[in-house]
């Protein structure tokens, strides 16, 4: 094949990313936004030596599971990859790649069962990021087309919480009103880099963030008091310096410009401070039935010690500390422990204990104080454990491992070591915190054998 070719196909299975799977002439070629079973005429558009990339000219046959996307810029957009594909069609294309992973890239047959969707598929998003930049002489805000550094203008996103659409396209129009412009990355002139907003859903307090370039801007503090005046939600707007020329979005100096440093948030009945820079997972609806289904698995009776390795500002921990009788939460980030340690105080729960340490290393030093744990809690990020600390977490023995992870791939790896080294996977429950993307939490319970 080569490129500009056409040709009918069928889509007969689905990428890790949702791309469909089209089998032509003995070649995988794969088609961004083709659901299974449907039938197409297909245009090659890449050429690379092992697939080749396609795109729909024409349906011929739409599946049940088609649906208009309600985002005027979804095609262009890289940051939703599923809207094109209704609820049911998003759950089983989320469980099944669950289930493949974990079958082989994991070589278990755990038992998976269907993916908790989200009620409310759409403005979930507790915090954004949005980038800014110039066309057309205008300012522009919204997020990058995939794969690129073209920013795809748009004041409405259908995934982001209402307060942040708001916000973020109020003070873009301010930014206008100021001659306030964006950072260029190429000739590094300009000031406003993004504006990060944080949403408390059940408190409906809100943070706003601009970050800069320099650290002098005239007229930031008065929109800042103008926002604060226009937006009664708002109890934190904060302007972060950031002079780095990478990719990283936050600098390391905060000025605070209006109202307190933090806001705060409810989950499962336990009240958190949320930093700018705290973990605080996106998704509140959906991450309040991922910790209680998590709980469930451990099937705790009481009288068990928990460790709650990778436990951020202590969300987990906190939320199962009065189903055991004692947690031991472990984090490396020193403010992350430090917020733990308050949000602990706050809810008045005193058998939780917080170190500041890498996991693996407390784990060793639990197991050589001869310390009986009876679960560990992993909730790690993406890259998944070392094999370092797994090695550490079976030397410490704990008769459950509870496994969450937001990548599936390197959970699936990191549960085919532990099955090598004495643990059995018994079960996996999927939770769709992303509705509209590719992504999926899972969780997955191990047992000692």
């Amino acid at each position: 094949m080569k490129k500009k070719d056409r040709f009918i196909g069928k889509c007969v299975d689905y990428t890790h990313d949702c791309l469909g799977v089209v089998k032509h002439e003995g070649t995988a070629v794969f088609v961004k936004n083709l659901i299974l079973d449907e039938e197409a005429e297909i245009e090659i558009i890449k050429v690379l030596k092992n697939y080749c990339v396609g795109r729909v000219v024409k349906l011929i046959k739409t599946s049940e599971h088609r649906e208009e996307p309600v985002c005027e810029v979804y095609k262009q957009c890289g940051g939703c990859q599923l809207m094109h594909m209704s609820q049911l069609g998003q759950k089983i294309f989320k469980t099944q790649r669950v289930k493949e992973t974990l079958h082989k890239i994991g070589h278990c047959d755990v038992e998976v069962l269907d993916t908790i969707m989200d009620d409310v598929p759409y403005h979930y998003r507790n915090k954004v990021q949005v980038p800014f930049g110039m066309k057309d002489n205008r300012i522009v805000s919204g997020f990058y087309k995939a794969r690129t550094n073209d920013i795809i203008n748009q004041d409405h996103c259908h995934i982001q919480n209402t307060f942040s659409n708001e916000v973020t396209l109020r003070a873009k129009q301010l930014f206008e009103e100021y001659h306030i412009l964006p950072y260029d990355k190429q000739s590094h002139k300009g000031i406003i880099k993004h504006v990060l907003t944080r949403y408390g859903t059940h408190t409906n307090e809100g943070m706003v963030v601009f970050i800069t370039y320099k650290k002098k801007v005239k007229h930031l503090s008065h929109i800042a008091s103008i926002l604060a005046s226009e937006f009664p939600e708002i109890k934190s707007v904060i302007q972060n310096v950031n002079e780095r020329h990478d990719n990283v979005i936050l600098g390391d100096e905060e000025i605070l410009l209006y109202g307190e440093d933090v806001i705060e948030d409810t989950l499962l009945d336990k009240r958190y401070h949320i930093s700018m820079k705290s973990f605080y997972q996106i998704n509140p609806r959906q991450v309040e039935k991922l910790y209680t289904k998590a709980i469930e698995f451990a099937d705790f009776k009481g009288d068990e010690t928990v460790i709650d390795a990778y436990c951020g500002i202590g969300t987990i921990g906190l939320s199962l500390a009065n189903h055991v009788k004692q947690v031991y939460g472990v984090e490396v980030v020193p403010d992350a422990i430090k917020n733990a340690k308050e949000n602990a105080k706050r809810n008045h729960v005193s058998n939780i204990e917080f170190t500041c340490q890498d996991a693996g290393e407390f784990m060793l030093k639990c197991a050589n104080e001869h310390k009986t744990i009876d679960v560990v809690m992993v909730d790690p990020p993406r890259k998944g454990c070392s094999e370092l600390f797994l090695d550490q977490m079976m030397t410490l023995s704990p008769e459950k491992i509870v496994y969450i992870s937001c990548n599936v791939a390197t959970q699936a790896r990191d549960v085919a070591y532990l099955q090598e080294h004495g643990y059995q996977a018994v079960i996996a429950q999927p939770v769709d915190m992303f509705p509209q993307t590719n992504h999926i939490e899972s969780i997955v319970l191990l047992i000692k054998k």
